[in-house]
This record gives structure tokens, C-alpha cells and sequence, in this order.
């Protein structure tokens, strides 16, 4: 993975509740770990130009590829991007990362296919030009 490729990357706090029998976090976890990157991508890059009361954007598919466990005393680190900007939609991908020494291991990835919505009128709209020129140039 090159982590250069991703402008945007916070910390992720791994709770008690996020362990499972195994002692490792469990699966259901990693899709909220995207969410929280997916977030505070969000609030950085488009948050002065979006009324989130109004329209913002839906899940339509997820995908997640589990690499390496992922433990309760792991460093741990989300990285987000978007690869792709369509008429209507957008595709995010996501990296947990944990420190591993002086090193980084990717314990997983993923990607969200997500509609931008009228949350009003509760229909999909096309992609507002100020969205996609806020995110060209956060993520050239």
C-alpha cells in the first residue's frame, strides 16, 4: 500500500465493546472504523458546502477485504480517499492501518459506493459541481 496516496488519515480508537471471543476486533466494527474516516473526510473536505440537513449522500455497497487481525492494544489508523467521481455517486475507499514497530501493516481495506441524495425529497440527485471540484482539488 502507498500510504502517500491518501491525504486524508485519523486515528482510531479501539473500545473494550470492539473485541470479540477471539480477542480480536470484530468484523462488524471495521464498516463504523470507515464511517468515522468517511466522517471527518467529509467535514474537512465538504462541510462548507454541503447542508448536511438538506442533502449529502447514502450508502449503496460496501465492500471490505479483511487482511490481518486487528487487536485491542493495536495503534490503529483509518486511511481515506475517493477513487472515483461519477454523475451521481462517488466511490470512497478505506484503509485500517495499524503500527506494527516502526512499520505500518494494513489489516484491512475497503470500498463504499455512495449516492449523492436530496434528503428532502428523498430521491438521488446529480453530483453538486462545488462537491466534486471541493474534492478534485483536496485529493490532487
Amino acid at each position: 500500500m502507498n500510504y502517500q496516496d491518501y491525504k486524508h488519515v485519523i486515528p482510531i480508537q479501539i473500545r473494550f465493546i470492539d473485541i470479540d471471543r477471539l480477542d480480536h476486533v470484530n468484523n462488524a466494527c471495521f464498516l463504523s472504523y470507515f464511517e468515522l474516516g468517511r466522517v471527518k473526510y467529509f467535514n474537512q473536505v465538504l462541510n462548507k458546502h454541503i447542508n448536511w440537513n438538506d442533502s449529502g449522500f447514502v450508502i449503496a455497497r460496501t465492500e471490505i477485504n479483511h487482511i490481518t487481525p486487528i487487536y485491542l492494544l493495536d495503534e490503529l489508523y483509518c486511511f481515506t480517499k475517493i477513487i472515483n467521481i461519477g454523475t451521481k455517486s462517488i466511490t470512497i475507499k478505506n484503509s485500517l492501518v495499524k503500527k506494527v514497530g516502526d512499520e505500518f501493516q494494513e489489516a484491512a481495506n475497503g470500498i463504499g459506493i455512495l449516492v449523492a441524495m436530496d434528503y428532502l425529497n428523498k430521491v438521488s440527485i446529480d453530483m453538486p459541481i462545488k462537491w466534486r471540484q471541493a474534492i478534485e482539488e483536496f485529493e490532487k
